[in-house]
């Protein structure tokens, strides 16, 4: 067995962050049988997972029983480990993983190698959900190591916390030409003592190339350069059949679709808009949508999008929700407003907790078997559903004899035929064939809903449900659905107060239920950038749905709490990840990129904008840019990466109107403009509401735009307002809808001219 350490070859680039290729061999070690497990075992070695049992984390106390000797992320570990002189075993994963739950049960609870991690290493067990900023340093080490990453994580260090060796996934032995767990640990062993120098020098060296790529600033690249290299990208990746950007295995890219489809609209690219509602229609009929229930599964094993990971994350039903939403309503799709609409549906059934907040994820696994409770046979449908509906339902979901999943052992249902299609071939009529499918599916839910089901992990995060209620207030806004209005507003209450602070963001909440039975709530470590800015954009957005000016008042507050905890704002550059404290490695860092989630950087700048067309404050505007020039030099010709600045900077360049409303909501003509002003096909319209009377003496203090604005001696008055100046006053809906459509071109005719200009150049 052989063990590679690793230095950068800071020739080459590779991948859209600077990462060069795959670190070069510096030494290689060969395995000896000495450094085997077996015969320097230490008698008290395999005491178990004791010090998670009574941890907040769902996925940490899951290891609880494994027998090895797992620590909690801390100083007492490291401390261990230098008073011991061994190296530190890092592993990092997360409830709802697949792999981490087949590590965990293939090498964690193999009594050899936790004997053999207990004799030699201090390990290390950590829920990347509950620690995302130690998740990030070292993801990034690996990737820049081995040029990919993933889950689980493990990663080797030193004492120090300095990363020398790291993979994803192991196999517990040797297997397929994939080295072993067991024989990785037992080579490093064997290098830790004869060559710790050579791995020091190479652990500096990947130190000091991360740290330099950080620091790495691209010139020239120009706004406009950047969102024409968004477009370009889209068209260099993007695949007719299956529609989709990219190899697989496939993620969604709710952002990136949004992006493409007001960029299209913005500039007149139908190519654009069009690729970009192929993706989400396409997504919708695959099995990375769940067809029985609804929701979206985390990502997608084949480019066609039909056999998923079957984890579910909140985070995607918040993002792809509002991402189908806003496309929809552009486009004027109806189709991709009813996925949005049943994606807010299915998180609100499978996903929302007593008090209004939501769960963190569904996992993986069914009772340790990846997916069962999804799939079906040909067999299992005839027993469910009535008889004349078997072949119908078969055809439209594409469940056949010979699967898509497991060997073609069952078929993970999909829009395999088109229920028109499905109703000629049965001689139905579409409305006949609609009833028969219905009852078909309630049935199987209800038969599904007998299965051994996937844990739920009910963590709270802070970021995913600022996500789930951004989602619900977009539903609101532009469904015009109530039930969703109400479902964010109690969702902000129950994490107002709890999760969100006078003074600071704490990262999530778990409900745990201690070995006495005893439930009690846990409240987690300090919440990132990424938490603080989806939760600014989450109360914006609920103004928008509610037009209650107390959330702009929040929103206000939450950018003072934020430059406290994640600044300064210097000129230049861009806010801190993580707040003060949580230090790891190369110290605080400042991200531009994308992950799961959102950046935090870039959804700021995002929020710093509406804010600023509400206030007329520049200090916002002005913040914005810098953060959004600072990303531009930090993200480079990598737009694909950061979908979030993308939208950023299509918002600063883009002309912004702001619509205010005056009048009385409880009357018809001032509903009837503001349905038309939120459900107008212009991205990025901001609207507000100046009521009458002492309600709207009250929104003026929250919000300057609305000051001197009123209904006059009509029933409502809407107000145009682009770059804080505002056009005479329109009086009747027919003259609002009108200018909105006339803007639209206005707007299009002027982002053709700064795009040529931009290619001349």
């Amino acid at each position: 067995m052989i063990l590679m350490l690793w230095i950068p070859d800071f020739g080459i680039l590779r991948n859209r962050i600077g990462i060069g290729r795959k670190m070069v061999p510096l030494i290689i070690m060969t395995l000896i049988s000495a450094a085997m497990p077996g015969d320097e075992q230490d008698a008290e070695a395999g005491v178990g997972g004791w010090r998670l049992a009574n941890s907040p984390s769902a996925y940490l106390r899951e290891h609880s029983e494994n027998p090895v000797e797992w620590h909690p992320w801390g100083d007492a570990a490291f401390e261990e480990a230098r008073k011991l002189d061994r190296p530190v075993f890092l592993s990092i994963g997360y409830s709802s993983c697949h792999w981490c739950h087949v590590m965990r049960r293939e090498s964690f609870s193999d009594e050899a190698i936790a004997a053999y991690l207990n004799a030699n290493f201090i390990s290390i067990k950590v829920d990347r959900e509950d620690l995302p900023h130690v998740d990030e340093v070292y993801m990034d080490a690996v990737r820049a190591m081995t040029g990919g990453g993933g889950w689980p994580l493990s990663v080797f260090l030193f004492p120090d916390g300095k990363p020398f060796y790291g993979g994803t996934y192991f196999p517990p032995r040797q297997r397929f030409n994939r080295p072993g767990f067991l024989e990785i640990s037992g080579s490093i062993i064997k290098a830790w003592n004869t060559d710790r120098g050579k791995m020091r020098e190479s652990a500096t060296g990947l130190l000091d190339h991360l740290s330099k790529r950080d620091q790495r600033q691209h010139e020239g690249q120009s706004m406009e350069l950047f969102l024409g290299g968004g477009i370009q990208s889209a068209a260099s990746s993007y695949t007719l059949d299956p529609p989709g950007f990219g190899a697989a295995p496939r993620f969604p890219s709710p952002r990136f679709l949004q992006f493409l489809v007001g960029e299209g609209s913005l500039s007149g690219d139908e190519t654009s808009v069009k690729r970009a509602v192929s993706v989400l229609r396409e997504m919708a009929a695959g099995g990375i949508y769940d067809q029985v229930a609804g929701g979206f599964h985390r990502y997608s094993v084949d480019a066609p999008w039909q056999v998923p990971h079957f984890e579910k994350m909140l985070y995607n039903q918040g993002s792809l929700a509002e991402s189908y939403l806003e496309a929809g309503r552009i486009t004027s799709d109806d189709s991709l407003l009813q996925i949005g609409r049943a994606t807010l549906d299915a998180m609100l059934s499978q996903f929302q907790l007593q008090d209004g907040s939501f769960a963190g994820s569904w996992d993986a696994d069914s009772g340790g078997v990846e997916g069962s409770y999804y799939v079906w046979t040909p067999e299992q449908v005839k027993e469910t559903v009535a008889p004349e509906s078997v072949e119908l339902v078969c055809d439209h979901f594409g469940i056949e004899e010979e699967g898509n999943f497991e060997g073609g052992e069952a078929s993970v249902p999909r829009i395999a035929m088109s229920l028109e299609t499905a109703a000629k071939k049965h001689g139905l009529s579409l409305e006949s064939a609609q009833k028969r499918l219905d009852q078909a599916v309630s049935k199987m839910l209800k038969v599904r809903d007998t299965r051994v089901a996937p844990k739920r992990d009910d963590k709270v995060v802070l970021g995913w449900n600022a996500l789930a209620i951004s989602g619900l207030a977009r539903g609101a806004t532009i469904l015009d659905e109530s039930r969703f209005r109400e479902a964010a507003v109690r969702a902000y209450g129950a994490l107002k107060g709890s999760l969100v602070e006078e003074e600071r963001f704490l990262r999530r909440r778990d409900r745990h239920v201690s070995e006495k039975g005893e439930a009690h709530v846990v409240e987690g470590n300090p919440a990132t950038l990424q938490d603080a800015a989806l939760w600014m954009k989450s109360v914006l957005d609920l103004y928008e749905a509610t037009f209650r000016p107390e959330f702009i008042l929040e929103a206000r507050r939450c950018w003072e709490v934020i430059l406290k905890n994640f600044g300064p704002l210097e000129t230049g550059e861009a806010l801190y990840e993580a707040p003060e404290g949580a230090e790891i490695l190369m110290g605080r860092r400042k991200d531009y990129f994308d992950g799961a989630i959102p950046s935090g950087n870039a959804t700021t700048a995002r929020n710093l904008l509406r804010l600023y067309e509400l206030t007329g404050e520049s200090v916002y505007l002005e913040s914005s840019m810098n953060i959004v020039e600072a990303a531009l030099s930090r993200v480079g010709p990598y737009p694909m990466g950061a979908s979030e600045l993308l939208l950023a900077v299509q918002a600063l360049q883009r002309r912004v109107p702001v619509i205010v409303i005056a009048g009385d909501p409880s009357k018809e003509t001032t509903q009837r403009m503001l349905e038309s002003a939120l459900q107008s096909k212009v991205p990025f319209s901001v609207v507000a509401l100046r009521p009458e009377g002492e309600a709207g003496e009250s929104a003026e203090k929250a919000i300057p735009l609305l000051e001197g604005r009123s209904s006059g001696e009509v029933e409502a008055r809407a107000f145009v307002c682009i770059d804080q100046v505002c056009e005479v006053p329109l009086e009747k809906v027919e003259n609002l809808v009108l200018r909105m459509d006339q803007l639209s071109r206005e707007i299009r005719t002027d982002n053709e001219s700064k795009s040529s200009e931009s290619k001349s150049e």
